[in-house]
């Protein structure tokens, strides 16, 4: 991914859906259909999920956007937001 800020999808995948031990990577996409893993979540109980974002796309967009190193949340609904932004924010 060129790191150029235009995402125009994003995509779910889940790498574990074991009870208490679930993963889950978000991919953004963009108009070269490269993708980078932007945010990783995994369970820290039962019912509760914790996001971070992901180091390599840390690495491809810090030079355009150092901000988004620090961001966690703790819903999907939540990335789900973030990414619906950025790539409105991309178009």
């Amino acid at each position: 991914m060129s790191g150029n800020g235009h995402c125009f999808e994003w995509q779910e995948e889940f790498i574990s859906q074991e009870c208490g031990n679930c993963v889950v990577q978000y991919f953004l996409k963009d108009s070269t259909s490269e993708s980078v893993c932007a945010v990783i979540g995994s369970q820290r109980s039962i019912r509760q999920m914790f996001y971070v974002v992901a180091e390599e796309f840390v690495r491809v967009y810090a030079a355009e956007n150092s901000n988004h190193a620090g961001f966690k949340w703790r819903s999907r609904r939540e990335v789900v937001d973030w990414f619906t932004a950025m790539i409105y924010d991309s178009h």
